[in-house]
């Protein structure tokens, strides 16, 4: 524990004083030592129980004074007691909102009981809240999880997605037993077998700017009819500016996460006036600058360490722990080195409050691509030649285009061929360049045996490919091998000598050879 920013509790106390000599002559001290779960249990002032080891000698005969106050609690952790220096002292018999805990509750939650920072009011509060959680991927898997243990009583899920094999690598929400299933449907068993007093509620939808007001603004229930506090579990820009728009219309804190390889990042936004996404990420980057998680990889264990941040911030909010809340800050964390770092963020004096959503897709194109949006063929928002050629999970996060797919390029500036054609033209003697624009990582999984070069989408130059003759271009499901072929017309390639493998390596998995893996 060496560096450890710990207060002294009775365990650390009793424990120092059990290396002293004669330390069972310090019969005066006010600590009581109880094993058990890694944890103290604070003795009442009256009606102590002789020590279960008498050897030791400790008594308890007074409290521990002098904790650090609280922030000012939020509306759902106040309580009709005010605060004093010790917590201990509150009289939570006077948190009367119609919020109780059951026997089985108190047994179940107890070592937050124990908590003065929690307690009975702080852990009624956390019943009464209700928390929206957008993804229940790789981030929302353990922050999900977390909430739920911890007795945040109603929880919303957003997810589209179903269950893949690919998944599981980090997902831990999620099993074997639930590959195919709705996420949302997958998380929400799992959440009531760890938790079966919390109530779930699941939105088998995408979140989007027709959608994200409905959601957001119907609340949990009836009963509750407005979210505390929303949590980021999504995979890309559009729809974190979206949340950021959003909570900032409704007034609602939310809390970010970010990750990719072995970095990652977690802040929370909008609380009580305090920065925002816009205010980190003013605008967002060239479309295609930042891989995916899927192209560029990411350390399964990441986005659980996120995600618990991110739950963390979440139990604090609702607790109104807001003097040591990452609101202003952004935390980074860099897993090969083991070290956590801050990102001081300002508010902008010159942002404005959101007042209505946007197109969040043709914001996060560019403008060039935002301006064409009104002309885009609708089917291009599906997976390369239909949602039949996605993988068993649906999206693969790079490999599905957005609306803008097919606006940077058009249509007949470069040949596209399905995996049949293809196989049909190499079998007649057709012998084209085959460039390969995947990771080379993702090359070593699997690849097509006569491929005769591998050069990521974004590093492709015109040296890369022969001055003459025709290119076939392929990556995991398409989109990249669209980019790639745009990339070198851009370049001076002559387009009609390039030719994209329509689905990518998937389809041809899956119409050509379905020996291959799929990743």
């Amino acid at each position: 524990m060496m560096g450890l920013p710990w207060r002294a509790g009775p365990f650390c106390v009793a424990s120092a004083l059990l290396l002293l000599p004669n330390a069972a002559s310090l019969s005066r001290t006010s600590v009581v030592v109880v094993g058990g779960g890694g944890a103290s249990r604070p003795a009442t002032t009256t009606g102590v129980a002789a020590p279960r080891y008498p050897e030791i000698g400790l008594r308890r005969t007074g409290r521990r004074r002098g904790r650090r106050r609280r922030s000012a609690p939020s509306p759902r952790a106040a309580t009709a007691a005010a605060d004093d220096d010790d917590h201990d002292d509150r009289d939570h018999d006077q948190y009367d909102d119609g919020v109780e805990l059951t026997n089985a509750e108190i047994s179940r939650y107890s070592r937050h009981l124990v908590l003065g920072d929690v307690g009975v009011a702080g852990q009624r509060a956390l019943k009464k809240s209700s928390v929206l959680v957008i993804g229940a991927g790789g981030l929302g898997s353990s922050c999900l999880l977390y909430l739920a243990a911890a007795g945040v009583g109603h929880i919303g899920i957003v997810d589209a997605d179903s269950v893949d094999e690919s998944n599981l690598q980090r997902q831990i929400i999620h099993g074997t037993s639930t590959i195919g299933t709705s996420k949302c449907e997958s998380a929400r068993r799992r959440m009531i077998d760890v938790n079966p007093h919390v109530d779930v509620r699941v939105y088998e939808e995408e979140f989007t700017s027709e959608t994200a007001m409905r959601i957001l603004g119907d609340g949990f229930s009836a009963s509750t009819p407005r979210y505390d506090v929303v949590v980021d579990g999504s995979d890309n820009f559009p729809t974190k500016y979206l949340i950021n728009d959003a909570c900032d219309i409704l007034g609602l804190p939310w809390v970010y996460s970010a990750v990719l390889a072995f970095e990652g990042q977690v802040s929370t936004f909008n609380h009580d006036g305090g920065p925002n996404y816009r205010d980190l990420l003013p605008a967002p980057p060239p479309p295609g600058d930042v891989p995916s998680c899927a192209e560029g990889g990411v350390l399964g264990v990441l986005p659980g360490t996120m995600g618990c941040l991110q739950a963390t911030e979440v139990i604090k909010i609702v607790l109104g722990m807001g003097g040591g809340l990452l609101s202003g800050r952004c935390l980074t964390y860099d897993a090969t080195t083991m070290k956590f770092g801050e990102i001081g963020i300002a508010r902008s004096p010159n942002r404005k409050r959101a007042v209505e959503l946007i197109d969040y897709q043709g914001f996060c194109a560019g403008p060039k691509v935002a301006q064409q949006r009104g002309t885009a063929n609708a089917a291009a928002a599906r997976v390369e030649d239909g949602a039949d050629d996605a993988p068993a999970g649906g999206r693969t996060m790079d490999e599905v285009p957005s609306s803008d797919e097919g606006l940077l390029v058009g249509s007949d500036d470069f040949n596209s061929i399905g995996p049949t054609d293809c196989l049909d033209k190499l079998a007649g003697g057709w012998s084209p360049w085959v460039l390969d624009v995947r990771m080379r990582s993702e090359n070593d999984i699997v690849a097509l045996p006569f491929t005769d070069a591998v050069v990521p989408h974004r590093e492709v130059r015109r040296d890369h490919i022969p001055k003459d003759g025709e290119v076939l271009i392929y990556c995991k499901g398409g989109v990249r091998g669209k980019k790639a072929c745009s990339r070198l017309v851009g370049l001076g390639v002559d387009p009609r000598r390039l030719y994209n493998l329509e689905g990518g390596i998937l389809r041809w998995q899956k119409e050509i050879d379905p020996q291959m893996p799929r990743y």
